[in-house]
């Protein structure tokens, strides 16, 4: 009986996810302002560094680029963080 019920809510959870989580690549533009700002520094080996040191917010930014803002994008239409005078971006 156990073990029903986990099959039954694994499979509703995944059907939530494939509702919630369209696959669709969208723009990314959490991780292309944060490429943009990391690539403002002149010095090579500084924007190296900073990379390194920022991966995390990589992560993050992407993280949330893929689950929650193109996602939202995709359902509304409107990036929730797109850039000032570029449009919502193709979608793949």
């Amino acid at each position: 009986m156990h073990s029903r019920r986990a099959r039954a809510l694994t499979a509703l959870a995944l059907v939530a996810c494939l509702l919630v989580m369209p696959a669709c690549l969208g723009p990314n533009h959490a991780v292309g302002h944060l490429a943009k700002w990391n690539m403002e520094f002149e010095n090579k080996w500084a924007r190296e560094g900073i990379f390194i040191l920022v991966f995390p917010g990589y992560v993050v930014c992407g993280l949330g680029d893929l689950l929650i803002f193109n996602s939202w994008q995709w359902w509304t239409g409107v990036n929730p963080i797109s850039r000032a005078g570029v449009g919502s971006g193709p979608q793949i």
